[in-house]
């Protein structure tokens, strides 16, 4: 026996007939007739021994085919043609008449026998109408019916004329011989997009020899009213912005670009082939760009495949880009300082308290602060173990323009998550405390304004704590005078308040001392050499 394209060429034996080749390879005898046509043979009881006979391809046997499924995500309902259900599980064998429907955010995908892939993306419903393959041939014979939403197929090349694979719609059928395309079915009209290879459209449920339209690689059609129209060009792969690469914050975000896009798909699997999803969204597109974004993906590697759609509705040429989503651990809020610090006193390097808040499960985290942007050179890069309530490190910084960033760390895998964005802190030096001047009836105090616009608060107290303040005075201009005080030792401290209300700290306190002076039965100075008399407190 040998197995040709037109069918199987068979060796003749001892004691066989006609009828009896025709019930072996194609399972009734009523095909006798037609092989001894074939093959000129005109009394089907004679046949000499070793006569090699033709039984053509067309009447041998078909045989029940199977599709594997080799991968799904999400929310999948599987019955069989009585209703049953079946459970989605990886290689599961679905059969002719077994119908699938992919939910919200779900996909699943399947190979057949022949090496053909389907995958169902998400809110689609299609039915195997037909899984078979001719015997000794194996040449594949599908039909999928897509009852709603979307099918996109890889057609492994046919070897066999016999060959076929169609998917039909309510409106239109398209059926090809190798390729890769697409076809959805929404409001009454069915789209065909190809990919490679061509494809033949027609309008109708069934089938015909004629009335279908040749449809090429990289062009699309629609089948609407009875009608298909005429293939247009499908648009080119779309671009994609920079930085897509390394995805480290949620959502995870594409630019995409194309400029007679009127919107775009975009999806994201496991394989570069498109066959694992996970994830899918469509975007409208603004003169031609849009942003697509997926809320949430866990860290790893994975695969976008967007195309853009045209006016018409029909899918573009994919473009496949590999990324990288490396989001965890979630850097931290930053908590404080803000936009500007304002040590208290005016040494050369101010003590900054950089505070910021505690990730889920995470005791570590990486302290950067550089005075560029880019962290090119850091002047603090540490590792911080967080307190009980928020993480905080103290660093000394020269006045001037800072940024700093921190990044939490795994605490069961010490991996590093991505930094923070950077804030930009301006550290300035603090006043310098008041000057003091004791006068015989009051007391004179003054300070240094540091900012036009400025406002200041000035306190006296007993204590340098200042738990009990004895005076406290809001003030336009850098100075304060008040009576004189009994004598004894005080503190005097003020700070200032810009025009666009940020309040810097307190200066340091200023201690000083009033002594006691001795005075005349007039209520006047006792003095000596000009001097008042009197003792220091």
């Amino acid at each position: 026996m040998r197995v040709a394209p037109e069918g199987v060429w068979y060796t003749v034996s001892r004691d066989e007939t006609l009828s009896s080749i025709s019930r072996k390879f194609t399972g009734d005898i009523r095909h006798w007739r037609t092989i001894g046509n074939t093959n000129r043979i005109e009394n089907e009881k004679k046949i000499p021994v070793g006569r090699i006979v033709l039984i053509p391809a067309a009447l041998l046997t078909p045989v029940s085919a199977f599709a594997r499924i080799t991968s799904f995500f999400g929310d999948i309902a599987i019955h069989d043609r009585e209703g049953k259900p079946i459970e989605a599980r990886i290689d599961t064998l679905l059969k002719e008449g077994d119908t699938l429907a992919t939910m919200a955010r779900s996909f699943i995908s399947l190979v057949l026998e022949d090496g053909s892939q389907i995958t169902v993306p998400p809110d689609s419903m299609l039915n195997l109408r037909m899984l078979r393959a001719t015997q000794y041939l194996n040449s594949p014979r599908t039909r999928l019916f897509l009852e709603k939403g979307r099918v996109e197929s890889s057609v492994t090349p046919f070897t066999r004329p016999d060959s076929r694979f169609e998917v039909l719609s309510p409106m239109a059928v398209s059926g090809v011989r190798g390729t890769r395309f697409r076809v959805q079915y929404r409001e009454q009209r069915t789209l065909n997009e190809v990919i490679e290879g061509k494809v033949a459209v027609q309008p109708g449920k069934t089938v015909r020899k004629d009335g279908a339209q040749l449809v090429a690689a990289g062009f699309g059609t629609i089948v609407e009213n009875g009608r298909t129209a005429k293939p247009v060009h499908l648009l080119p792969a779309p671009a994609a912005g920079d930085g897509y690469a390394r995805q480290e914050r949620l959502p995870i975000r594409f630019q995409l670009s194309q400029a007679e896009a009127s919107a775009f798909h975009a999806r994201v699997s496991t394989d570069a082939q498109g066959t694992n999803n996970i994830a899918e969204t469509d975007i409208t597109a603004t003169e031609g760009a849009a942003v697509a974004r997926f809320a949430d993906l866990p860290d790893g590697h994975y695969f976008l495949h967007a195309h853009a759609i045209d006016r018409h509705g029909l899918g573009g040429i994919v473009q496949t880009l590999p990324f990288e989503v490396a989001a965890r651990p979630f850097p931290p809020f930053l908590l404080a300082p803000g936009n500007r610090f304002q040590g208290s006193g005016n040494a050369d390097l101010i003590a900054v308290t950089m505070q910021w808040s505690l990730s889920s499960n995470v005791t570590r985290y990486r302290l950067q602060v550089a005075q560029d942007a880019s962290f090119a050179q850091p002047e603090v890069d540490q590792t911080v173990d967080a307190g009980e309530h928020d993480g905080r490190a103290t660093v000394s910084l020269p006045p001037g323009m800072h940024y700093w960033r921190v990044a939490a760390i795994d605490t069961r895998s010490g991996r590093q998550g991505p930094f923070s964005d950077a804030r930009e802190v301006n550290v300035m030096q603090g006043m310098a405390a008041p000057a003091a001047t004791l006068g015989e009836k009051d007391i004179h105090f003054t300070w240094t304004s540091t900012a036009a616009g400025q406002r200041f608060t000035f306190q006296l107290a007993g204590d340098a704590a200042f738990s009990q303040p004895l005076h406290e005075a809001d003030t336009t201009a850098p100075e304060a005078t008040l009576p004189r005080p009994q004598p004894g030792t005080y503190h005097a401290r003020v700070r200032s308040i810009d025009a666009d209300g940020f309040i810097g700290p307190y200066s340091p306190p200023q201690r000083f001392v009033v002594p006691l002076v001795w005075q005349s039965g007039y209520g006047l100075p006792v003095q000596s050499q000009e001097q008042p008399l009197g003792t220091d407190f």
